[in-house]
């Protein structure tokens, strides 16, 4: 019943309007063509990781790049800007403008100078530490000044509101065969309205050829030949009315003031340098290439970035490609350099034509060491063997662990290793993808190896583990043999050149295959000389993984057959090979038998597959080969670096490639072949979750509100219509609420409350309650309470369940408005409109459950005691192994008499973890050096420390650090320590639980102290005195219990015992020096007398280490990611800190005392005595 009446008909534009309950709604049929279209821009902001990015570029690497490149509307507003706005100066150098995306941009209007200089001065405190680096910074930036690709910027011409400046930094190449510092402007830096330069730039469409294809061409050539271009960027200028937005900051020395400058040349670093350079290449190539037809095609094809990769069959050609490429480059004010070959007789004619052309001396090392290098592609590693060069060859910055790298003398492609060092902690999935992202196989030469990789990122994934988590074991075992195995693909040696001349017969022969793990397809080529022999060599192969959803085997050959064709075309069309000299070859029947015939068959899985296919190539080209000659049953099954050197059917092809017939073989029965695959039946069971509109909401007070506006709207209220709510809708919402939960719940009751007016139901828990239904169907308490002077509600409460979230929010509900009472208060005030079910329990649970009360409650839980540290059950020498600790502070004062002076000073408490022995120390300060000399003392009157333990104050940690710096200062010391050093411990923060041993020591110093000093005030001399008596007081405890006895029985075993023989407060004994004792056996009765304070040291003391006389009871263990309380002696608990638990630290006996917590501001380490557990559960909030 929507629609009402009332109706108007507009002829003239055809719209209908109708009245309905909601009110008009307008329909027909509307012109817009004219009209302009709305548009929606969604903006999504991403940190994205290091990893992250890398791992993309790994996989974009993998994708094939056949098809033509579609330009956006921005890359081609991008390319019309270059054509109308390029010109060329006098001299034929070439001068673009920078392509913003707007002419009014943001990054005219704000502020970017006075971050530029912040920037530069922190370079300047930077390059100010490392007089090497600024000495190389100096020379590159004069560099720019001398060569004019910068210039100074008078003061009257500084214009801050519409320039822009461009901060600058070192990059240092470490992993150059020499040091080599560049310059890098950062133009991503965002000014004062937060846009940066690279925000308003066009990046324009990427030019540069897939380096793939551009290794395929240079494999073509007998004859190698590369250079690179002297500094392309910086050949192309800028516009002089765009150098403003290229300002940059610079002075050589501090003491100078600043001065800006403009960059006059393309600059690396803007966003769309890179597109500027690479396009006038090109440019070049197309205003002056029909004058040099030969170097025209090399500067579109050969080029990658900067690089040069080309080739030719003769040394006159190739001398010719030197001479117009020079040429023509030169006419756009670019100059190349570096040039080198394998042919030696060519690269000596290149040199003598530099040399008298005068284009500058090519680069020879001193040594006699060859480097090459290719710039962006990157480059170089220098050999010692003499003539020997190697090219590496990169698409980025990026450091590999597997690089590729081409051998000049040997004219073959090998692979570089470079393994960062492994340790099984390091074994996690963010380092594990970041190795793996980094090997480096462009054409898939090593791709039996490189799936393994794959498939293991797959399993990481499979797993679920998060991306710094520990790994299992199996995983890392497997990770670290895979890992162990990329050195050995050092010696793999692939031929650059593949044996093609002119006028020769080329053959494409593609084989593909699919294991449960992953799908492949390699391509070699066949090649026929003149004299009829017969080479073979591998051309490329690309291998997918499997997907996780299972996939029959048939298909995922047909998706290797797939992934050969594209691959053939795009290969067939880098080497011109025409498409009838192409042959594919799969070992699967099945996939045969689907692309001979005709895709309308299949399924669409399979006839989409099998139509792309056909597209690509004919039926009659696709043959069947064993799986035993196949080679891309290598590459989908995967082969360990190890097995891969010697797999000659993968780096040769199969044997009958090598023959002169090829028995081209397919099956006859292809029509007869059943193709239905196995059905696979599957059941699947449907989780329906609970929508209830109960438990949506956490209040009582939103749940009222969505039910009063659902009520509202069924009703078509008008008379509310547009107003708040009101108490009656509330109210009305509220027992509707009760009523559902109490038909849900009590449904027997209920319907028999409705029939007969009673309840008849014996086992009913409502029984006793003498329950009703009122007039508005609630069920409610009879009782007793009919004749009290109370109210309706009270003396005929409503019936509750226990169970039911209606119930769970009217608790809630009461709970904060009782101020977040006690149980009986929220009983008491519950029972004056409900009666609930089990109250008690209820409420008292939800008041455990209440994080406001936990917080004020904030019980923290001691752990189970501990086992005590062998160092405490050991016999070791007194002090061998000690804690320390501070007491104070105490006054001090300077001189004795009137007029003194007090200061604070502090007791340092050392004391032995075997004996309980103590050792006092007054030190005058807390800093690290007092406690150092302290420290001397102690060693010196009591022997060497090996073990040291404290807490984690900061005169200990300084203290530490300090000796560590000494000991790598000092060889000498560093000697010593080495077989006599401390070792030093710290106990958790904030923990002095832990430190339990010297804690008890502080105390009874103090108990001595205030007794003996009182109000008192000693000089420095008297209170060293002092200590020295309350030491010898303490160690003159005994350490076991006192037993009456015999008088003649030993005397109790005290600390002094194990320092001097006796206690230090024992009264003299006689003297015996008349007494003709034999020596030895005088030196025997006093070993046996030490060697019996050890056994008494066992039988008597540690016996009463054995009871825990607290903590006796294990708690329940936290939990990683608890949200806990962080306790502060100092505070109240309603200021305490929040934190979530990331890391539990377990001890020996698998016992978690401490535990990493994460908070707003920091990460922190804290015992559990530290920590209280909130009881906060994961529920469905709206």
């Amino acid at each position: 019943h929507i629609i009402t009446e009332g109706i108007i008909k507009n002829p003239a534009c055809n719209l209908i309007a109708q009245n309905t309950t909601l009110g008009w709604v307008i329909s027909g049929v509307v012109d817009n063509e004219d009209k302009e279209r709305s548009k929606v821009i969604n903006v999504l902001h991403a940190q994205v990781d290091k990893e992250d990015d890398i791992l993309k570029r790994f996989w974009e690497l993998e994708e094939q790049t056949s098809t033509k490149q579609i330009l956006t509307p921005e890359e081609k507003a991008c390319e019309e800007f270059y054509s109308l706005t390029t010109r060329r100066d006098e001299s034929g150098r070439y001068i673009v403008r920078l392509p913003f995306r707007e002419e009014n941009t943001l990054c005219i209007s704000g502020n970017s100078r006075d971050i530029a200089e912040k920037r530069f001065k922190s370079l300047e405190k930077r390059l100010g530490n490392n007089k090497e680096l600024k000495e190389k910074y100096v020379e590159v930036i004069q560099e720019y000044l001398s060569l004019g690709h910068m210039r100074p910027i008078a003061k009257d011409d500084m214009k801050k509101d519409k320039a822009f400046y461009l901060p600058h930094q070192a990059v240092v190449r470490d992993d150059k065969t020499t040091t080599k510092v560049r310059v890098v402007f950062n133009a991503s830096q965002k000014n004062s309205n937060g846009v940066s330069l690279n925000d308003n730039l066009m990046v324009g469409p990427k030019l540069q050829a897939d380096l793939r294809h551009t290794i395929l061409r240079w494999r073509l050539y007998p004859i190698a030949l590369v250079a690179d271009i002297i500094k392309m960027y910086r050949q192309v200028r800028i516009a002089e009315g765009d150098a403003m937005f290229q300002r940059i900051l610079w002075r050589d020395c501090p003491e100078k003031e600043i001065v800006d400058y403009e960059l006059t040349t393309v600059t690396f670093g803007t966003a769309s340098a890179p597109y500027q350079a690479v396009r006038t290449l090109h440019q070049v190539a197309f205003d002056e290439g029909d004058n040099y037809p030969l170097a025209k095609d090399k500067v579109l094809n050969c080029f990658y970035m900067d690089d040069l990769m080309t080739g030719c069959y003769e040394v006159d050609q190739g001398l010719e490609i030197y001479t117009q490429i020079t040429e023509l480059l030169g006419k756009g004010g670019f100059k190349l350099q570096k040039w080198n070959s394998n042919n030696q007789e060519l690269i000596k004619e290149i040199k003598e034509m530099e040399n008298e052309k005068d284009q500058g001396q090519l680069y020879i090392n001193r040594t006699n060491k060859d480097i090459i290098y290719m710039d962006n592609i990157d480059k170089v590693k220098e050999i010692s063997h003499e003539e020997v060069k190697e090219v590496e060859i990169k698409i980025d910055s990026t450091i590999k662990i597997l690089g590729l790298t081409w051998n000049r003398s040997q004219d073959t492609f090998q692979y570089l290793v470079n393994l960062p060092p492994l340790t099984t902690a390091s074994a996690t999935k963010r380092s594990i993808i970041s190795n793996i992202a980094r090997l480096f196989d462009p054409l898939g030469w090593i791709a039996p190896s490189i799936v393994l990789a794959k498939v293991f990122i797959q399993k990481l994934w499979l797993t679920g583990v998060s991306w710094d988590e520990e790994l299992n074991v199996e995983l890392v075992k497997e990770w670290i043999d895979y890992r162990e195995q990329l050195s050995l693909l050092t010696d793999v040696r692939i031929p650059r050149w593949i044996g093609t001349t002119l006028n020769q017969k080329l053959e494409l022969h593609g084989f593909s295959d699919a294991s449960k793990t992953a799908y492949s397809a390699v391509i070699y080529l066949r090649t026929i000389d003149l004299e009829g022999k017969i080479h073979v060599t591998l051309i490329v192969a690309k291998t997918r993984v499997a997907p996780v959803k299972q996939i029959s085997i048939p298909r995922l050959e047909l998706c290797g057959a797939v992934l050969l064709s594209q691959l053939l075309i795009e290969t067939a069309n880098i080497l011109s090979i025409p498409k009838d000299q192409i042959k594919a070859w799969t070992d699967s029947t099945v996939v045969l038998a689907w692309i001979n015939d005709h895709p309308s068959r299949w399924k669409t899985f399979v006839a989409n597959r099998t139509s792309e296919i056909l597209t690509n190539m004919k039926a009659s080209q696709w043959f069947h080969v064993s799986t035993k000659d196949n080679p891309a049953d290598c590459a989908s099954r995967g082969i360990p670096p190890k097995s891969l050197l010697t797999c000659d059917l993968w780096f040769s092809g199969p044997s009958f490639l090598k023959k002169d017939n090829i028995s081209y073989n397919r099956p006859n029965n292809l029509d007869k072949l059943n193709l239905d695959l196995e059905e696979c039946v599957k059941s699947y069971v449907t989780v329906v979750p609970n929508n209830s509109i109960f438990e949506r909401y956490s209040t009582l007070k939103k749940l009222m509100k969505v039910v009063a506006y659902c009520r509202r709207f069924l009703k078509n209220n008008k008379i509310y219509r547009g107003m708040y709510l009101q108490k009656v809708e509330l109210d009305a919402a509220l027992e509707c609420c009760i009523r559902q939960t109490q038909k849900e719940i009590f449904t027997k009751e209920y319907t028999q409350l409705q029939d007969k007016g009673y309840l008849q139901i014996k086992s009913s828990v409502l029984k006793s309650l003498c329950p009703y239904l009122d007039n508005k169907g609630i069920i409610r308490v009879r009782g007793r309470l009919e004749k009290a002077q109370l109210s309706e509600q009270t003396k005929h409460p409503i019936v509750l369940p226990r169970c039911s979230p209606v119930t769970r929010l009217i608790i809630v509900e009461a709970h904060v408005k009782t101020l977040h009472g006690g149980l009986q208060l929220m009983i008491n005030f519950l029972r004056t409109a409900y009666w609930i079910i089990g109250i008690r329990n209820l409420a008292k649970h939800h008041i455990y459950k209440c994080v406001k009360c936990a917080k004020q409650r904030a019980n923290i839980n001691n752990q189970f005691m501990g086992s005590l540290p062998s160092v405490r059950c050991t016999p070791a020498r007194p002090f061998l192994h000690s804690g320390v600790d501070y007491a104070g502070p105490i006054n001090l004062r300077t001189t004795k008499g009137r007029g003194h002076r007090s200061y604070k000073g502090y007791i340092c408490l050392f004391i032995c973890m075997v004996t309980r022995a103590l050792h006092l120390e007054v030190v005058s300060d807390m800093n690290t050096q007092a406690f150092l000399a302290a420290f001397r003392r102690f060693v010196s009157r009591r022997g060497h420390c090996a073990k040291l333990w404290s807490d984690n104050g900061t005169t200990f940690v300084g203290a530490a650090r300090e000796l560590q710096e000494l000991v790598s200062i000092q060889p000498s010391i560093a000697e010593h320590l080495e077989s006599n050093g401390t070792e030093w411990h710290f106990i958790p923060p904030h923990s002095p639980n832990f430190g339990g041993l010297w804690e008890a020591g502080v105390k009874s110093t103090k108990f001595h102290l205030k007794r003996v000093i009182g109000d008192s005030t000693l000089t420095f001399e008297e209170m060293t005195t002092l200590l020295t008596q309350v030491e010898a007081c303490l160690n003159s405890r005994t350490m076991s219990v006192i037993h009456v006895a015999d008088p003649g029985e030993a005397l109790p075993l005290t600390p002094g015992h194990f320092l001097i023989g006796e206690p230090l407060l024992n009264v003299p004994d006689n003297q015996f020096e008349s007494s003709g004792l034999n020596h030895l056996s005088r030196w025997q009765f006093v070993q046996r007398m030490v060697q019996s304070f050890w056994k008494r040291w066992s039988n008597e003391y540690l016996s009463n280490l054995m009871n825990r006389y607290k903590w006796s009871c294990q708690v329940p263990e936290p939990s990683v990611g608890d949200i806990v309380l962080i306790k502060e002696d100092n505070l109240p608990p309603s200021r305490w800190l929040l934190g979530r638990i990331l890391h539990k630290h377990p001890g020996s006996d698998n016992i978690t005392r401490v535990v990493t917590v994460r908070t707003k501001s920091n990460t922190i380490k804290r015992p559990t005595s530290k920590i209280c557990i909130l009881p906060i559960t994961e529920q469905k909030n709206v």
